[in-house]
């Protein structure tokens, strides 16, 4: 398919702890994507609802951030918000954006069982309306497009049928961690479908339904 357009975009740099680092390194092996684009994934869903100034400043008393920093890229669209965040708060956006991720990483459950993370490229065949969905996401929040992949078939399923507008489908190539292609193998096994269906079940479950992570 053809490069997705990402827009204008800037570098951030923030600072994490060390058990944030972990997480997010285990968490990127999972997705089949960067670090970067884990903290982007994650980030994306705090700042809908970020913490207030005093929460913020009880994690300052609670998490030890590193020295170093970690640079990543994002979208103007969110460095904006960040800006005005950290001018609110008084804080820089490098602490200030690193407690929050910290903070969100070291209560999040990472899965750290060994699997099969070598890449595989896999076939997706999806609605074009879900297709459209699916890219505005990516492009909008700078989320690479695996990833929403990779999730969406670790959250399972939609249970019903699909419904779309129309029924045309469209072909998407994207590259995952050889364990999720072998969940949809299975599960599609298990659910007497083709393997581009189970996956769609799973993509219409974030993008087309309210108890989706994508839905909008």
């Amino acid at each position: 398919m053809a490069k997705l357009n990402r827009g204008k975009t800037t570098k951030l740099s923030i600072r994490l702890s060390v058990t944030a680092r972990q997480k997010i390194e285990m968490a990127a092996k999972n997705l089949g994507i960067s670090l970067g684009g884990v903290i982007l994934f994650e980030l994306t869903k705090i700042m809908k609802n970020p913490p207030s100034l005093a929460d913020v400043e009880e994690l300052k008393s609670k998490i030890r951030l590193e020295p170093n920093h970690f640079v990543l890229t994002i979208s103007t669209q969110l460095i904006d918000k960040i800006n005005v965040m950290s001018e609110d708060y008084g804080t820089k956006k490098n602490v200030l954006i690193g407690y929050m991720v910290s903070d969100h990483f070291e209560k999040l459950d990472v899965d750290n069982e060994e699997k099969d993370f070598e890449s595989k490229r896999i076939m997706l065949q999806v609605n074009e309306t879900l297709k459209k969905k699916m890219i505005e996401y990516s492009e909008e929040n700078y989320i690479p497009l695996n990833a929403l992949v990779s999730y969406s078939v670790l959250q399972g399923p939609y249970e019903g049928f699909p419904s779309y507008e129309t029924d045309v489908t469209e072909q998407i190539f994207t590259k995952v961690p050889e364990y999720i292609g072998q969940i949809i193998k299975e599960e599609s096994i298990e659910g007497n479908m083709r393997e581009h269906f189970y996956s769609s079940l799973c993509l219409f479950k974030q993008f087309m339904t309210p108890e989706g992570r994508f839905y909008k």
